[in-house]
């Protein structure tokens, strides 16, 4: 249907366009071209921007693209205009402004990436000329935006919503700081409530650290920062498993290990057999078993030295008892220090111990050499890792 007109009265009574500034020529007005020229300069300054990166053709096979201005990636671009671009024949040619302020032309379409480039026209040639010029600039500038070109997974709406009755000192400043990660200072801008859970059966607050790193671990930290000089940190234990509650640069086990242990004051002359440990004292399971000695033996025979049996109830703890000869050198040596041979401790049950368990030992004496000074003030520690706080 045809797009109507005012009716002619209300038409010859407009003198001029308030949005635009356009002047009406009056009837009978005389010169008539002068008033003519007016009214094209006028309108033309009122349609320039219309004229920006316009594409038009200037040869059988080429166009140009008139001056313009427009902004890609939030960076203005200043077109100078480009003449006798050419196109294809027989085929449809796409022209678009790509990021750095230059013409572009292709025959598969224009560029994924609307956020990359201006779309200017679309070129139809048949037989040697042009037969068609689409604009398509307005699919730029008269555009609805898509989340996802902004590389976002929520709609405008979605993100209103969220931001709806945020205090209005979280500014972008501090909504940085909130999705900065593990080390932002994120906590100065929210507080957490306790957890709650109303289940019929175990309630559990799980930290997972993915990481197989050898020094990877997970840790809880508390701060009482108006009360406490320090923050106060709970972290595996990963020789057994348990919890370990740090502080002010100290390590405390929060379920521990005993250590019944035997001591033979003064030289160690003879082996000595069957000697008392003790009871053990919490059920749990035997992880080490030391030797200490604070002198050891000194031979000429590098091999000669002191082992430790330790049973429970008469049966062996360890596949490899731990033992410190000569070789070690004088003095103190312990195997808890890399002296000498470390226990093996089995683990086919032997080291499950119960409360009420009897401990003993045997302190092997092997000497083919000649001992200048005895090893002396040996004690053997057994390590009793507790199935549960006492």
């Amino acid at each position: 249907m045809t797009e109507r007109y005012p009716d002619d009265a209300t038409v010859l009574a407009l003198e001029s366009d308030a949005a635009t500034g356009v002047e009406y020529i009056p009837t009978g007005q005389s010169p008539y071209y002068l008033h003519f020229r007016k009214l094209l300069q006028r309108l033309l300054l009122a349609t320039c921007r219309a004229n920006d990166l316009r594409v038009y053709q200037d040869g059988d096979l080429s166009i140009g693209v008139r001056s313009g201005r427009c902004l890609i990636h939030n960076t203005p671009i200043a077109f100078t205009g480009t003449e006798f671009v050419g196109v294809t024949n027989n085929a449809v040619t796409h022209v678009w402004l790509d990021n750095t302020g230059s013409v572009q032309t292709g025959t598969s379409g224009l560029p994924t990436d609307r956020t990359d480039f201006l779309p200017l026209a679309e070129v139809t040639a048949d037989a040697g000329a042009i037969t068609q010029i689409i604009d398509l600039r307005g699919e730029a500038f008269l555009a609805v935006t898509d989340p996802t070109q902004l590389g976002l997974t929520a709609t405008a709406a979605q993100i209103n919503q969220a931001l709806d009755g945020i205090d209005p000192q979280v500014d972008a400043a501090a909504l940085n700081t909130l999705t900065a990660g593990l080390h932002s200072t994120a906590d100065d801008l929210h507080r957490h409530e306790i957890l709650n859970a109303d289940v019929d059966d175990e309630a559990e607050f799980r930290v997972r650290n993915e990481n197989s790193g050898g020094s990877a671990n997970a840790t809880i930290g508390f701060d009482l920062p108006g009360r406490l000089p320090a923050v106060t940190t709970l972290l595996v234990d990963m020789n057994n498993g348990f919890l370990r509650q740090r502080f002010a640069g100290t390590s405390h086990a929060l379920v521990g290990t005993v250590h019944p242990q035997y001591v033979h004051a003064g030289d160690l002359a003879a082996s000595q057999t069957g000697r008392l440990i003790g009871c053990v004292p919490v059920d749990g399971q035997v992880s080490d078993v030391i030797l200490s000695l604070g002198e050891n033996i000194e031979s000429d025979q590098s091999a000669d030295g002191i082992a430790a049996t330790v049973s429970v109830n008469g049966t062996a703890l360890c596949t490899v008892d731990p033992s410190i000869t000569d070789a070690a050198g004088a003095g103190f040596r312990s195997t808890a220090q890399g002296n000498g041979t470390e226990a093996t401790v089995k683990t086919d049950g032997t080291e499950q111990v119960t409360r009420g368990d009897v401990l003993t030992v045997n302190l092997t004496r092997t000497v083919s050499g000649t001992v200048s000074n005895e090893a002396a003030d040996a004690v053997v520690l057994v390590v009793i890792r507790a199935d549960a706080p006492e």
